[in-house]
């Protein structure tokens, strides 16, 4: 057995590649600062590639009684239709990142991850057979060895720092405040309920978290975040929320409240040599209709099973240098996506024409698909270049009739292998990928129209790899370019 995968930093991140380790039996040990997990996080809801990336590993069950569905999403609080979506994929979700950390958590556990609490890496250096990681715990300090690390551990991630990889952005100053409160958010009054783009310029936002409990959201631009040292109080935040909707908020108890803010920043890298950064570590930018937790859970779903991949000694050369090579490119549009969105919403007296010309823009269809897409995810292609759809894109989330019986493309993924989709019905005699079945699974199913293919090659990430005829010798190449040589 190799040394396990050392995950630094026990969010999301971390905990989704943690069990993405776990399906292909590679051992990880994540290292959290906090003691313990505090539900204090400004996640409040997960957009239709997060839902449909849960969904493909198995992990809404459970987490229904904790969501409720989301009618639209928006582009700089412009609503756009979400009709091209409708019967394709999932619908996002309002769901509280504390209950997601729960479930992801516990389902790394159950794949064999150990989360050690307070524990935090101090440092670590590496060489060509691993790494090796010193960790503060109680004040006292502990070597452990590796095969990997991986930063998991934030905007102000201490692995980051200490590869020297540069972290670089811009953007609008902005200062946001974060706070639970104790009102059932029917209480509160009207302005003060759901998400707003406030014609003072800035953005405000509430949602339920659980019955007398609301989650209150603001951001106001041009001001930059106080020091770490000056704490966020309860009157601070009821000044915020009565400059930015011109009516007072009513004072109610504060469970607890947190800033965030600054620029938008993404590493130059996302890997030096056996050491690997994912989700804010690797990107932080402002969160807008879940695009900043789509990065970070479609960061570990590329990574995991890469790393699967070379550690089990079937991985094809270079198969670790997509990571960045696809990842970053995706860190990089989604900064600029959402500083696009902030410039819709700040300066206000400039743009007011801007946002009206945007409303009229999104009448037509075209326009409002390709700013649904790329405010959801679903845009993302790894596709090479002159590649037709569906390679390179994710399929779309619909029903499968398959021999063993009713089906669908997510239950096709839950065990985290890459999936050959033979979708003639039949299958024929012959399976294309039997020699690869340690690796990839064939799952024959009946034609379906909304893939448009006879047959496709699915990524354990769920993006298509390859697209054509069962038969098609183009098949082997990619098999061999994702999946690596034959097994004996």
């Amino acid at each position: 057995m190799s040394d396990p995968v050392i995950i630094a930093g026990g969010g999301p991140a971390g905990l989704m590649l943690a069990h993405e380790l776990g399906l292909w039996g590679i051992d990880s040990v994540v290292l959290e600062r906090l003691p313990s997990r505090s539900g204090r996080s400004v996640g409040q809801a997960v957009n239709t590639t997060v839902v449909e990336l849960l969904d493909q590993r198995g992990l809404l069950e459970g987490l229904q009684k904790h969501t409720t569905p989301v009618q639209g999403t928006h582009f700089s609080l412009l609503w756009l239709d979400m009709t091209p979506l409708e019967g394709r994929h999932q619908p996002a979700l309002l769901l509280a990142q504390e209950y997601l950390e729960k479930q992801l958590e516990r389902h790394a556990l159950k794949r064999g991850a150990e989360v050690r609490y307070g524990h935090e890496l101090a440092g670590y250096t590496q060489d060509e057979f691993g790494v090796s990681v010193t960790v503060r715990a109680d004040e006292e300090t502990y070597e452990l060895r590796g095969s990997y690390l991986v930063g998991a551990d934030g905007e102000d991630s201490v692995v980051r720092a200490q590869t020297g990889i540069t972290f670089s952005g811009a953007g609008p100053a902005s200062c946001g405040l974060v706070a639970d409160v104790e009102i059932d958010i029917q209480d509160l009054p009207e302005i003060h309920r759901g998400a707003r783009f406030c014609p003072v310029g800035g953005l405000y936002s509430s949602v339920p978290v659980e019955p007398g409990v609301t989650r209150v959201i603001t951001a106001e631009f041009d001001t930059d975040l106080p020091g770490p040292s000056v704490e966020p109080t309860a009157a601070e935040l009821r000044g915020a929320v009565a400059r930015l909707n011109d009516t007072p908020f009513p004072d109610v108890p504060v469970r607890w409240i947190r800033r965030y803010g600054g620029p938008s920043r993404v590493a130059e890298t996302y890997q030096a040599e056996r050491v690997f950064l994912v989700g804010d570590a690797a990107h932080t930018f402002y969160p807008l209709a879940g695009l900043r937790m789509n990065l970070v859970l479609q960061d570990a779903v590329n990574l995991g099973w890469k790393l699967a991949a070379d550690l089990l000694g079937w991985a094809p050369a270079n198969l670790l240098d997509t990571y960045t090579a696809e990842r970053r490119p995706q860190g990089l549009r989604a900064a600029a996506a959402t500083d696009t969105q902030l410039a819709l919403i700040h300066p206000v007296e400039k743009v007011a024409p801007v946002r009206a010309l945007m409303a009229e823009l999104l009448k037509f269809p075209d326009a409002n698909r390709y700013l649904l897409e790329l405010s959801t995810g679903l845009d993302v292609s790894y596709a090479p270049e002159g590649a037709a759809a569906p390679v390179g894109r994710r399929l779309p989330h619909v029903p499968l009739v398959t021999v063993a019986g009713p089906g669908s493309v997510a239950s096709a993924l839950h065990a985290g292998r890459g999936v050959f989709l033979d979708l003639t019905g039949s299958g024929g005699a012959a399976n294309p990928v039997a020699a690869w079945a340690d690796r990839v699974e064939r799952v024959v199913a009946e034609p379906v129209a909304e893939i448009g293919a006879s047959a496709v090659l699915v990524r354990p990430d769920g993006h298509v790899a390859w697209a054509g005829e069962p038969g098609d010798a183009t098949l082997r190449p990619v098999l061999e370019q994702w999946f690596g040589t034959p097994g004996a």
